[in-house]
């Protein structure tokens, strides 16, 4: 069944490459969740991560287990946000090795009120600010770098919630739609200059940014099994990868559906609230 989506076009993996080899990744939201699990899967001898995140007591915890894998290690406590210290960090970065792959990974989650008032505007600027503001940060600090050297790779963590967004979470659908859209765009820009975009949409993965909103999560992930696949689909640079399967189907099915149906098949997934 897996291999007729992926043939039909129900998940579009991209042209497959030879393995490439990377030496210096660059990850964002490293400081836990699927970012740790990211550095962690990348950690061997030899390699260099470069790492960053908003909390520095979890960051120098992923920090000290790359290195006991062998790994140099530069990290930094910023905020994706803060698009003046994301392009410091990635110039001085730059003058002292050469970024293979940069994972934008950093993001925030969020929804309405317990007592079923609206997402507030504060909310939604934070969460778009994040994840698609942060996104976008990083890939203008990184690309010209890359492109000057007609080579690299960029992956943009998105969601399966970009692709089918839910009512409790309005805003943070929006922002990883935003994240597909600026990926799938600046990968055809970027293409003929030698670098490549993917963007990646992984469906729930455990993390402690899912415990915040508990719900009914189907073919949940753990953040290593998740970081595996992901680091697999990266090294054949799929220009687009979701996963599961299962639940893209769902997704693709069900916008063939008339909007009432669909709407009641998404309240399952909606948040639990007390």
């Amino acid at each position: 069944m897996a291999k007729f989506i992926h043939h039909f076009g129900w998940c579009y993996l991209g042209e497959k490459q030879k393995t490439t080899e990377v030496n210096c990744i660059l990850i964002t939201g490293a400081s836990s969740g699927l970012g740790a699990a990211l550095a962690h899967a990348y950690a061997a001898p030899g390699k260099t991560l470069c790492l960053t995140g908003r909390n520095k007591e979890r960051l120098l915890k992923t920090v000290k287990v790359a290195e006991q894998y062998g790994c140099t290690v530069f990290w930094r406590v910023l905020d994706v946000c803060n698009r003046e210290a994301v392009l410091s960090w990635i110039e001085e970065l730059e003058q002292k090795i050469v970024l293979d792959l940069v994972v934008s990974n950093a993001g925030v989650t969020g929804s309405h009120a317990a007592d079923g008032a609206l997402e507030t505007s504060d909310t939604a600027r934070e969460l778009i600010s994040t994840n698609l503001g942060g996104t976008v940060n990083v890939f203008t600090a990184v690309a010209p770098f890359m492109q000057q050297r007609g080579q690299g790779h960029i992956a943009l963590i998105s969601s399966l919630a970009g692709m089918q967004p839910l009512s409790d979470g309005p805003a943070y659908a929006a922002s990883k739609a935003g994240v597909i859209a600026y990926g799938e765009a600046m990968r055809d820009h970027l293409h003929p200059l030698g670098v490549t975009v993917s963007v990646i949409c992984p469906g729930y993965i455990l993390t402690p940014m899912a415990h915040k909103f508990p719900s009914w999560r189907p073919f949940q992930d753990t953040p290593e099994r998740a970081a595996i696949k992901i680091k697999r689909a990266l090294e054949t640079k799929k220009v687009f990868f979701a996963f599961p399967w299962q639940l893209l189907l769902s997704i693709r099915l069900g916008r063939l559906l008339p909007w009432k149906l669909r709407r009641l098949a998404n309240q399952r997934f909606n948040y639990i609230r007390d």
